[in-house]
């Protein structure tokens, strides 16, 4: 790399101003911090600057390209007074020519950029006459990342605008740039409901250029003569059977499906249903997103409950007598006499299911705010999932019939009254909607921490979390991993996480593999050729954080954790106790006063809270931190059943 001759001069803050050659668009965050820090020690890091032209004159000021936090944080100290505008600094004077350079180079080593501002650098470099091999060794990556970020600038400007301003993922920003098509990206971005934009779906609107009419639901549910009607091609195999082929079209197939399901739909919209939706796709992960409306069991009438004894006892004659051996002896007949016996006792299933069903009465509080939806099986069949109810409808129930939901929903309250916890049975919760996810953000941090070194169970967990999508059934539960794979995201639900003991131990961890995964980048293998080389633990213990940094078990209710989070708590031998402890700042001051005495109460004595209960609010929070420090304490939510 070619030395860029420099000089450093001294020049007063009032003559600096940002440049536009800086690469970083978005302002930095921790301002203030830096603020104080130069207050105290001074600008430790000079700041790197051009001379200012307006006109092709000069114009008596110097543009920062690096350095734009440091000049941030210097005119905070001027604005509060502490230095004064006149305060000169070191700056180190460059030619144009060689700012862009510099300036990404800078902020490519400091605070993470946004990537946006790194696609329009990358893309600046290679206007300016750079090669792939000319910038990747520049800051420290491998020429494929410099081109995986280079695919960006094909993607649309709508598309890159909404990216830049945060209201688009990396993940669907990425998959949308699969296809160079400007018009197929932006349409694909305004006609996919909101709850399906995510990357998993544009992936397979683009690359599914290809649909086996055998094997795909949507195909089957379509069907063929309804596709080609609508103008798709088929490719056809000459020697293969009549129903063998392969759509061309996806995105003609999902309108064709989304248009045969709203067509599935319109009987639904009759029956009182206050909402309906069609989805392609509804696996576990969505039904998770929903509680079920509360369902009345009536007594049967004697006519009723006859029938079912005597189907009932049809059916355990069938299964008694029905032996899997006989499908080995079908020489004899008894293969044909085995398989009518299943498909009667099927018969007799389905007689019981109907009638129980039948029994059945809904509650008209949840009525009035269920819904329902259409979607496709596995099969291609319509599959109609009736009597949802969205979380954020569950507020517009009549407080009474929240309570009584609440105290019968199994997993929650119900689980909460037999573990005798505050707020159960209908009174007013302990803890805040926002306190709650709070303390959750800590439990999910925690579980992270303690998972990332232990493959085993994070294994257990990814089995876990693909098994419930292939093998459907009642125990599969809620999810507690995202697959796709998409990491938790805890900050926004607790201020200071980042300094919580699991949060350090993770970042601890994440700096750990970046910097082995950079090393590889920088001696030019790619991610996967690099992984295929590790040993088998290295391979586990990278799985194990993966997986952890995907754990979320991040709510809103207060209950005890679900089975499934206390089965992940118990399996990792997770006390909460190791990893948070009541702190003003993550429960004192978000609690009343009369729950940081029962808390003392519980924790230290009744004595201890008693002398404090003259205390003010302030008072008695900084005191309450001192008695709890090392208490132990945990609310119920961050306690694993048996603990």
């Amino acid at each position: 790399m070619e030395t860029i001759e420099t000089t450093l001069i001294r020049i007063p803050i009032k003559k600096l101003v940002i440049s536009p050659l800086n690469v970083r668009k978005k302002q930095g965050t921790g301002i203030e911090e830096l603020a104080a820090l130069i207050a105290s020690q001074g600008l430790i890091h000079n700041l790197v600057v051009t001379v200012q032209q307006k006109k092709g004159r000069k114009s008596g000021k110097y543009e920062v390209i690096a350095g734009g936090r440091r000049l941030a944080a210097l005119n905070l100290l001027v604005a509060d007074g502490r230095l004064s505008k006149d305060h000169e600094v070191d700056c180190r004077v460059v030619e144009h020519k060689e700012a862009l350079e510099i300036s990404l180079s800078e902020n490519s080593g400091r605070e993470h950029m946004h990537p946006a501002d790194l696609v329009m650098a990358y893309r600046a470099l290679i206007d300016a006459g750079f090669t792939l091999d000319e910038i990747a060794p520049r800051f420290g990556v491998s020429p494929l990342t410099v081109r995986r970020y280079l695919k960006l600038t094909k993607v649309s400007p709508r598309i890159f605008a909404l990216y830049a301003e945060d209201r688009m993922s990396f993940e669907q920003i990425t998959a949308l740039a699969l296809t160079d098509d400007h018009e197929l990206q932006e349409r694909l971005w305004h006609n996919t409901p909101e709850y399906q934009r995510n990357g998993a779906t544009f992936r397979r609107l683009i690359t599914e250029t290809e649909i086996n009419i055998r094997t795909s639901p949507l195909a089957r549910f379509v069907g063929v003569e309804e596709y080609e009607a609508a103008g798709g091609v088929i490719r056809r195999d000459l020697f293969g059977e009549e129903d063998d082929g392969y759509m061309q079209d996806a995105e003609l197939l999902e309108s064709l499906a989304l248009e045969k399901l709203n067509q599935a739909v319109e009987p639904l919209k009759e029956k009182g249903y206050a909402w309906v939706q069609v989805r392609t796709t509804f696996d576990y992960s969505d039904r998770a997103e929903f509680s079920q409306m509360r369902i009345v069991r009536r007594e049967p009438t004697a006519e009723e409950q006859a029938r079912m004894d005597a189907l009932e006892a049809e059916l355990e004659v069938i299964e008694a007598g029905y032996d899997a051996s006989d499908e080995e002896r079908g020489r004899t007949g008894e293969l044909y006499k085995s398989i009518e016996k299943k498909k009667k006792a099927e018969r007799i299933r389905d007689e019981l299911t109907k009638l129980i069903e039948s029994l059945e009465e809904v509650y008209p509080d949840d009525l009035a705010i269920a819904g329902a939806i259409a979607t496709v099986d596995h099969e291609g069949k319509l599959r109609i999932e009736r009597g949802l109810i969205r979380k954020e409808d569950m507020k517009k129930q009549p407080k009474e019939s929240r309570e009584s939901r609440e105290s019968k929903e199994p997993g929650e309250s119900g689980e909460r009254e037999a573990a005798g916890i505050e707020g159960a049975g209908g009174e007013k919760p302990v803890h805040s909607e926002k306190l709650t996810r709070m303390l959750t953000v800590h439990r999910t941090a925690a579980v992270q921490a303690a998972m990332m070194d232990r493959p085993e169970v994070a294994l257990a967990a990814l089995v876990h979390r693909m098994a419930v999508q292939i093998f459907p059934n009642d125990s599969a539960s809620n999810p507690i991993l995202q697959i796709s794979i998409d990491e938790t995201r805890l900050k926004p639900d607790a201020e200071g996480i980042e300094q919580s003991k699991a949060a350090t131990a993770l970042a601890k961890k994440r700096r750990q593999w970046q910097k082995r995964i950079d090393a590889a980048g920088r001696s030019g293998k790619i991610l996967f050729e690099w992984l295929l080389e590790q040993s088998q633990q290295d391979l586990l213990d990278l799985l194990a954080f993966c997986t952890a940094v995907s754990v979320n078990t991040v709510s809103e209710r207060e209950s005890t954790p679900p089975q499934e989070v206390t089965a992940l708590m118990t399996a990792l031998n997770l006390d909460m106790a190791d990893w948070w402890k009541p702190t003003s700042g993550n429960y004192l001051s978000h609690v009343s006063k009369d729950r940081i005495l029962s808390v003392v109460a519980e924790a230290v004595s009744t004595e201890r809270a008693n002398l404090m209960r003259n205390l003010r609010k302030e008072q008695l929070v900084r005191k309450a931190d001192e008695e709890l420090s090392d208490s132990r304490w945990l609310p119920e939510n961050l306690k694993a059943i048996g603990r």
